[in-house]
């Protein structure tokens, strides 16, 4: 939007100073643009050069007064040449503008899918471990609460807790009978506040 934005202001200028060159030329040279009119008669009659800028076509650099219908004549197509190089290099940029635009929203649309298989992945993932979650506790429900005690002294408190969470009441209650009294005071601390 900002590179739209400057090519807009950039024209903008571009035509902005070539109208006000043009008012400039034609009040310093009514000639040149078709005036006929004179600031005074003695101006008509004098054979004053006028330079023409770098570029310009023309069999010579300069031009009298009474050349002002060829000089006028290949001013004008000049500036009829320069304004279409211009245009054309406005449409150019307009067509790298929406080459780009349409790049963007190819790539917003492929980051959008690539999200979207992230979300299912995720899912995925989430599924497995709810699963492989749910086997765990399965065993640990089914253990002897002595055995299931003595694996559990290896584990740390975070491990415990979502194991005892996940289990029946009775079989966490037993568990917990069986480890160290600080631990299982602890664990039963954390177990009622979720953590």
């Amino acid at each position: 939007m900002k590179t739209v934005i400057a090519y807009i202001l950039g024209f903008s200028v571009t035509f902005t100073v070539i109208a006000g060159g043009m008012y400039v030329l034609s009040k310093d040279y009514p000639w040149m643009f078709g005036t006929t009119q004179a600031h005074d008669k003695n101006d008509r009659q004098l054979k004053a050069t006028v330079s023409l800028p770098s570029g310009l076509p023309g069999d010579a650099a300069t031009y009298s007064p009474g050349d002002s219908a060829r000089g006028e004549d290949e001013v004008l197509r000049t500036l009829k040449e320069m304004l279409a190089a211009k245009n054309d290099s406005i449409s150019a940029k307009n067509e790298a503008i929406q080459h780009l635009d349409s790049t963007v929203t190819q790539l917003h649309r492929q980051n959008s899918d690539a999200n979207s298989v992230i979300a299912q992945l995720q899912n995925q993932v989430d599924s497995w471990n709810n699963q492989r979650r749910k086997d765990i506790a399965a065993a640990y429900n089914d253990m002897d609460p002595g055995a299931a005690a003595k694996i559990m002294k290896n584990l740390d408190d975070r491990d415990i807790i979502f194991i005892l969470s996940s289990i029946q009441k009775k079989q966490a209650a037993q568990i917990l009978g069986q480890l160290d009294p600080v631990r299982a005071a602890k664990l039963m601390t954390n177990l009622g506040h979720g953590k």
